[in-house]
């Protein structure tokens, strides 16, 4: 007979995390109470208390999470996936950056002129 087995559910070394035992972690990181995290998310403590006990959890209840908890779940979770992300604040930041390096390397060069023709050492 074939192995009926669902693959899906089939765990391997680079699964996702229990994120329910992230929320767990947080919030008691972060030293808050269920029942204020509940009361935020206009539910019942009992709900949070399922929430420790998902493995995943949906994307509309990470973003409440997240905003109740003032912590980026999101984020947490993508940075823990291991693939290279620049986000666009991150992508503008390095190109000023490199405008700014770019500029103070012109001054750097403008001053050792200046030095040189007015012999400043």
């Amino acid at each position: 007979m074939k192995d009926r087995s669902k693959k899906y559910l089939q765990k391997s070394n680079n699964d996702v995390i229990h994120v329910g035992n992230l929320i767990a972690w947080i919030i008691q990181e972060k030293h808050i109470k269920k029942k204020d995290v509940a009361q935020c998310l206009n539910v019942i403590p009992n709900t949070i208390t399922q929430y420790f006990k998902q493995p995943s959890v949906q994307t509309a209840i990470l973003w409440r999470l997240s905003q109740a908890l003032d912590y980026n779940l999101l984020i947490d979770l993508g940075e823990r996936l291991k693939i290279p992300f620049e986000t666009k604040v991150e992508k503008q930041l390095k190109e000023d950056l490199a405008a700014k390096n770019a500029e103070l390397e012109h001054l750097k060069i403008e001053l050792n002129l200046l030095k040189r023709i007015h012999k400043i050492e």
